[in-house]
């Protein structure tokens, strides 16, 4: 029984769906931290929803990132999927309904953590009411969880060279970053939408390197440094709300993307 509890649980919050959704525009973004909209439930824990994510969720994913815990963490915490989904899903319909669908038939080409991926392996799909899942994905989307620390090795890390030599990766990968600069490069528009789709394509481009099992060890390591350095600001271009923001998280990339030679040939 416990076993396939491990096996239900382990799933539901790694939901990662494809972020090609564009997302709808948000008041201004005032720091360069993924701004999340307030709870809007007075007690979630008191909530349906949050019982049953209570009784789904948490015997796999923790609410919040517990360094004392970290050894028995067997998914990402509830509140770094918020983190990652919400930015691409800012609208509660979207937000729902891209999680049910996740939920519904996880794919690794959808996912919005590869990285997670990579660590905890893909969830299997669950068999869960689509009445059940709502109510989770909408008790999801009204939660606030504070600050929340990072206490990982990606935040105390940094990039570093193999004993004074660059990193070798397979041409794919060269080619994959090397496209990604020369699109953020020649990109050119007035539209928003087109740079929340542009976030949306870079961030689907960058996840295939994550998810090359061919790194391992410090490669990979090195490699989740150096995009997990840049993620954020892939979200923030993604849910720019207004054009001179999309076009500074756009500049910030590319000088960004351009530091990969610097590490990795």
């Amino acid at each position: 029984m416990k076993s396939f509890y491990f096996l239900n649980l382990f799933s539901f919050l790694l939901f990662v769906t494809a972020c090609n959704t564009t997302p709808s525009t948000k008041p201004e973004i005032k720091n360069k931290s993924i701004q999340t909209d307030k709870t809007v439930l007075t007690n979630p824990v008191s909530s349906k929803g949050y019982q049953l994510m209570k009784q789904k969720c948490f015997i796999c994913h923790m609410e919040k990132p517990d360094s004392s815990k970290k050894s028995l963490m067997l998914a990402p915490p509830i509140s770094r999927v918020l983190e990652h989904y919400k930015p691409s899903y800012p609208e509660k319909d979207q937000f729902i309904k891209a999680i049910t669908t996740w939920v519904n038939n996880p794919k690794e080409e959808n996912t919005l953590m590869p990285g997670a991926v990579r660590k905890f392996k893909l969830m299997p799909k669950l068999s869960y009411s689509s009445e059940d899942l709502s109510l989770i994905a909408s008790t999801l989307y009204d939660m606030d969880f504070g600050a929340i620390d990072k206490p990982n090795k990606m935040t105390s890390a940094k990039l570093s060279l193999n004993q004074g030599k660059k990193w070798v990766v397979n041409e794919e990968t060269k080619s994959i970053v090397h496209s990604i600069s020369k699109r953020l490069e020649e990109f050119d528009s007035n539209t928003l939408k087109d740079y929340h789709q542009l976030g949306s394509a870079v961030f689907d481009s960058a996840k295939t390197i994550l998810l090359d099992t061919s790194y391992t060890k410090e490669t990979f390591d090195q490699l989740h440094l150096f995009f997990n350095n840049i993620e954020e600001n892939i979200h923030l271009l993604i849910a720019a709300p207004n054009l001179d923001y999309a076009k500074e998280q756009k500049a910030i990339l590319i000088k960004k993307f351009h530091r990969f030679n610097n590490y990795f040939e």
